[in-house]
C-alpha cells in the first residue's frame, strides 16, 4: 500500500485535483477517520481538502479548518517541521463542527508542518475518534517514512501554481500589457516585467499598497480589488492615472477561475493595465529606414502622430513655418501620401507593427 500511496502523492503534485484522493489514502494508511490537507497563507484564509469520514458526510460541505494555537506547547511548532507529532490539538487544526470533533472527548491527531516556497504553510493531519486510542509509535514512524515525499510533493505542487502564474503575466507581456497576480487577500504573487518597468520595482509577496502608490485614484484602486477578493464582483475596470508621469490607463481587475481542490494554487486575482490613447510613432531610425527622412522630418512627423499642430510645432522648437511647411511636403513625397490624415494613418499602422517595445 505505501508504494502505492506515494505513487499518488506524486501524481497530486502534478494534479491539483488528485490531492483529495491522495488525502483519502493516507487516511487509510494511517488507520484514522480523517486526514486533511490544509494551506495557510501567511495572510488570509486557509485552503484545504479532507478525505471523506462516515461521521463527517453529511448534504452540506464540512466547515472550513481553523488553525488553533492555544500557546500551552510551543515545542509541538517545533517537532511538526520535522516529523509527525501525537495530539496536535493544541497546535494546529480543528474541523470546525463535524461529528467526529463535536462529541465530550476530543478526537486524537497525527500531524506534520510543512514550509512551502511561496511562504505558505502546508498542515497534514490524520485523525481518529477518542475511543480508537492514541497513534502508536509503529504507526507515526510509518507516517514519519511518508513525509519526505510529503515535503517533495507539496513544494512541486506549489512551484507548478507559482509557474501557472507566472505564464499568464508573461503572456500579456509580450504584447505590452502590464499585469500582476493577486492572492485572495490582494497580496502580490508575481508582477511582469512590463509592470516593473512601467511602475518601478514591485516584489513578490508585498501588499498592494506597493502598487497603489503609483496611482493618483490609488483609493478607487484598492476599493476595485477588494470587491472582487470578497466576492462582490467578479470584474471591475476603472481609470487610473500615473502619479509619476500622468499617464492615463484603464485598470481591469477579474477573478481568476480555477478548481476549487487546488489548494497550492494561491492566485485569486489579474490586474491588467492598458495604457489610454494612440500608440507612440516610430522612433527616429525606423522613419528614415522606411522613408528616408531626415531628423528633422522625422521630428516633425512624431510630433504630429503625438497629436501637435503644425503651428504649435514651429512655436515651440523656434523654427519658422514655412520651413516646417516645406519639411511637411518632402514627407507627403516621401511617404506617397496627399493629406496629412493619410499620412497620420500609416504612422499608426507602423506603430501597431512596432511591437510591445513602442507601446511600452
Amino acid at each position: 500500500m505505501l508504494e502505492s500511496l506515494i505513487d499518488r502523492i506524486y501524481e497530486a503534485a502534478g494534479s491539483p485535483r488528485l490531492w483529495v484522493d491522495a488525502i483519502q489514502w493516507l487516511c487509510n494508511y494511517a488507520e484514522s477517520d480523517r486526514s486533511s490537507l490544509i494551506v495557510l497563507p501567511q495572510v488570509g484564509t486557509a485552503r484545504w481538502v479532507a478525505s471523506t469520514a462516515p461521521k463527517c458526510q453529511s448534504n452540506s460541505a464540512l466547515a472550513p479548518p481553523t488553525l488553533r494555537n492555544t500557546g500551552r506547547n510551543p515545542r509541538l511548532h517545533m517537532l511538526a517541521h520535522t516529523k509527525f507529532i501525537q495530539d496536535v490539538d493544541s497546535a494546529f487544526i480543528c474541523c470546525g463542527g463535524s461529528d467526529m470533533c463535536s462529541s465530550n472527548e476530543h478526537p486524537w491527531r497525527a500531524g506534520t508542518a510543512i514550509q512551502v516556497p511561496n511562504g505558505d504553510l502546508a498542515i497534514v493531519t490524520a485523525e481518529r475518534r477518542a475511543e480508537r486510542g492514541p497513534y502508536g509509535t509503529g504507526l507515526l514512524a510509518r507516517l514519519d517514512a511518508l513525509r519526505p515525499h510529503l515535503v517533495r510533493a507539496c513544494h512541486l505542487s506549489a512551484q507548478y501554481g507559482y509557474e501557472r502564474a507566472r505564464v499568464a503575466t508573461t503572456t500579456l507581456d509580450h504584447i505590452g500589457l502590464p499585469a500582476a497576480i493577486l492572492t485572495a487577500s490582494g497580496r502580490i504573487l508575481i508582477t511582469n516585467e512590463c509592470l516593473q518597468a512601467s511602475h518601478g520595482r514591485i516584489a513578490s509577496g508585498q501588499n498592494t499598497e506597493s502598487l497603489f502608490r503609483n496611482f493618483s485614484n490609488s483609493k478607487l484602486l484598492h476599493e476595485a480589488i477588494s470587491g472582487v477578493a470578497d466576492g462582490r464582483s467578479v470584474a471591475c475596470t476603472l481609470p487610473v492615472r500615473a502619479i509619476s508621469d500622468h499617464r492615463a490607463f484603464v485598470a481591469h481587475v477579474h477573478r481568476i477561475a480555477k478548481p476549487d481542490d487546488d489548494v497550492f494554487d494561491a492566485s485569486a486575482m489579474q490586474l491588467i493595465l492598458k495604457k489610454i490613447g494612440a500608440p507612440p510613432a516610430p522612433d527616429n531610425d525606423l522613419l528614415h529606414v522606411l522613408f528616408d527622412l531626415t531628423p528633422a522630418e522625422a521630428r516633425l512627423l512624431r510630433a504630429l502622430a503625438g497629436g501637435l499642430r503644425l503651428q504649435i510645432y514651429a512655436e515651440n522648437t523656434g523654427v519658422q513655418a514655412s520651413t516646417v511647411r516645406s519639411q511637411l511636403r518632402s514627407i507627403f513625397v516621401k511617404t506617397g501620401t496627399n493629406r496629412q490624415s493619410e499620412l497620420l494613418s500609416i504612422v499608426a499602422s507602423i506603430s501597431t507593427f512596432a511591437g510591445s517595445s513602442a507601446s511600452r
